[in-house]
Formats: C-alpha cells, structure tokens, sequence
C-alpha cells in the first residue's frame, strides 16, 4: 500500500516531520500503518522501529507512540488489518454458483498463497505472537474471524457430503494448517526445491491432490 498524505504540497516533503502543532490533513493512523508496512516489508519486524515509521510518515516521532503505546501495539494493529485482509482473500476466490464447495478448496489455497505473496510484511507479523500483544480484543477477533471463514467453508463442503463425518474443526485446522505450510515454504523459497511448479497453480495442484486422497475410501 501507498502512504497517502493529503496535506498542502507546501508542507514537508516527505519522509520529513512535521513541526510540534502542524496539523496532519488526513487519516494519521492509517498513514503510520501504512508506513510500518513498508518497511517491515523492506526490513522486517525485527529491523521495525517506531522513529523509522514516523520518519516515513512523516510525521513527529512521537505519533507512533501516542497512536499505538508501543512497537508491540503497532505490529498487533497491522496484523489485525492482515487478518481483515485474508478474509477478503478467501472471500473473493469463492465465485457464486452451484459448484461444489469442495472444489473451490484448491482456489481457498492459492488466495492464502497470493495473500502470503502479496503482503509479506503483514504475513509476517500475523503468525508471531511474540511480537504483538496477543491478548488484544481486536487483533483476537480480526484472526477468529479469518479462522471462521476457513471453517465455515469446510461446513458447506461437509453440507454436500465431504467428509461429513469427520470434526469440523479437525477440518478446518487441518486445512488451514495446509494452506499456511505450503504459503511459508513457498516464501521461504524450499517448495521449489522439492516440488516442479511452486506457482500459485501449482499450490492450487497441491490442495487438489490432498483434497482427493482424503476423499478416498478407506480400506476394509
């Protein structure tokens, strides 16, 4: 994402900050989102520091803080934002239609793999509970409901007969777990050495392979 800053263009130039009581013309927080993005982007969570994303903002040094409290809180609101995000992810690769649910896990796992792919400064952060506080009601809701978007999908395909005896929430884990694995060793760069095609079709290929032996009847 771009940082949008909507002040005059006789104000600082950017990256530079703003003087004590220079009103910032636009959504403040947002900008320093979007600043903590870029360069966990670039640098990554460990490199992320407050006065960086202020110096990108351009704003005080002190901003970030009043904002969030902390690094800690910065990185839980960006992540809560990623959550957000995935959901959409997950919701726009589930066209309409009469289909069957079950043939749309492989598109569910490509969008988490393109998600990954997309926002790798996000993804990041999302999956590190140490960086954030983990107790945060909002950054706890933002990842219940990614969950619940994954399950609830895993419910249709049960509704249509897929492995409708089977826990639902075995399920869903499971295939979260999938889609998370394959969207990491990709990143990382190890799912090339081991498998021909790590593209996003090849990932949607590696859902549909496990999808169908999971299907298959079990021996007697």
């Amino acid at each position: 994402m771009s940082i949008k800053d909507t002040a005059p263009s006789a104000g600082p130039r950017s990256g530079a900050p703003r003087a004590v009581g220079v009103h910032f013309a636009g959504n403040l927080r947002q900008a320093l989102l979007d600043a903590a993005v870029a360069t966990l982007d670039e640098a990554g969570a460990d490199r992320l520091s407050l006065r960086e994303v202020a110096r990108r903002a351009g704003v005080s040094h002190a901003a970030p803080a009043h904002h969030f409290t902390d690094k800690a809180g910065l990185l839980t609101a960006v992540a809560a934002e990623g959550f957000g995000m995935l959901v959409k992810y997950l919701a726009d690769a589930q066209p309409g239609g009469a289909g069957q649910p079950a043939d749309q896990l492989p598109a569910l796992g490509r969008a988490y793999a393109q998600f990954a792919e997309e926002n790798p400064g996000r993804f990041e952060v999302m999956f590190r509970p140490g960086l954030l506080h983990a107790d945060d009601p909002a950054f706890q809701r933002a990842g219940d409901a990614a969950f619940q978007a994954l399950r609830h999908h895993i419910v249709a395909c049960q509704s249509r007969g897929w492995r409708e005896r089977e826990s639902t929430d075995a399920l869903a884990a499971a295939a979260w777990a999938l889609a998370h694995g394959i969207a990491v060793l990709r990143m990382q760069g190890s799912l090339a050495r081991h498998y021909p095609d790590p593209s996003l079709s090849g990932v949607g290929q590696l859902v549909t392979a496990m999808a169908a032996t999971a299907e298959r009847p079990a021996q007697d």
